[in-house]
């Protein structure tokens, strides 16, 4: 069985921790897992249990669920601030929002965010910002 595999003992070598998230449903990367194990143990050679398995794993599933989130979660975020269902925001309220709330941000990454999006009644359609966003956030994947 599978316990015998893994050596008989209800633990996992640390450098195993790769199969076994995967096994859970997780792919996480190979910086990620680098990272996991050698929080653990440099050589990879530890054996693991549950206990001390579990909160890396979950920590790992949060990263990878966080980077995951698709432009439809971001739009349908806005839009419970669209009080009047039209898919425009008011770019004052949004900035004031994306400068004092959660990572903020500061005035002129808010203005360079915005920049050919604002109409002249001061509104942007959430909807080209988060394609904005995401185009933008490819291109700097692309650059690392």
């Amino acid at each position: 069985g599978i316990n015998a595999e893994y050596g008989g003992d209800n633990n996992i070598e640390v450098s195993q921790m790769g199969d076994v998230m995967r096994a859970a449903g997780i792919n996480p990367t190979n910086e990620q897992l680098q990272k996991s194990q050698d929080g653990i143990d440099k050589d990879h050679s530890k054996r693991i249990g549950f206990r001390r398995f579990l909160p890396v794993f979950e920590t790992v599933k949060r990263e990878l669920d966080a980077k995951n989130t698709t432009q439809q979660d971001y739009i349908c975020g806005l839009s419970e601030f669209d009080r009047d269902v039209t898919g425009l925001l008011y770019t004052a309220d949004l900035r004031a929002n994306l400068i004092r709330r959660g990572e903020k941000l500061n005035d002129s990454e808010v203005t360079e965010m915005f920049k050919g999006l604002e109409d002249d009644k001061g509104m942007i359609r959430y909807k080209d910002l988060v394609a904005k966003l995401h185009e933008t956030s490819k291109l700097l994947e692309m650059q690392q």
